[in-house]
């Protein structure tokens, strides 16, 4: 889905810049989030069901659209495949973080690409030892093209670009898992 030498921009500004807090202390809202790891799938065919059903997409459709904080995101089945197709990964599992975290991001961060390209990188927090990163890519119709989950520490390393969109946020006040 990328092209070879297809890399972020350098140089692009980070949270750091910005003076915000590392997500290993920023404090979670317990009732904010209801998503859960589901069970992986037993092979590539149902783990793409798995992730067009959670992204809303009914048998038969190919496209659907979500509502975000800032601008709508088109799902396509075909950007799907590329998710689900390293098997041991078993992505799928994730499918309710990465829809919740693009209705519901903690940020969303425009970042340059060296190819001349945009995406948005939607960052989603979690009481949980999973975190997410879903990634839209801008120049093809602001088309979901990518989710990945990762620990608080590794999704740092996504928040850079311009920062887009913000949902409040405080430090920590409790030890939430990391």
């Amino acid at each position: 889905m990328k092209k070879p030498g297809v890399k972020e921009a350098p140089d692009q500004k980070n949270w750091r810049d910005l003076g915000l807090l590392d997500l290993r202390d920023v404090f979670i809202c317990p009732l904010l989030h209801s998503a859960r790891e589901l069970p992986g799938a037993a092979d590539f065919d149902t783990a793409l069901e798995q992730v067009a059903q959670g992204f809303g997409l009914q048998a038969g459709s190919e496209t659907a659209l979500i509502e975000t904080p800032y601008v709508p995101v088109m799902i396509r089945r075909e950007h799907l495949l590329h998710i689900v197709e390293k098997r041991p990964n078993a992505r799928e599992r994730f499918t309710e973080f990465a829809v919740d975290t693009v209705r519901n991001p903690f940020e969303i961060w425009q970042v340059s690409y060296t190819d001349g390209s945009s995406r948005l990188a939607f960052i989603g927090t979690y009481i949980s030892k999973y975190q997410m990163l879903v990634v839209v890519h801008i120049d093809r119709g602001n088309v979901l093209w990518n989710f990945m989950n990762c620990d608080k520490k590794a999704l740092n390393k996504h928040r850079h670009g311009e920062l887009v969109h913000q949902r409040n946020s405080m430090q920590k006040q409790k030890k939430q898992p990391e």
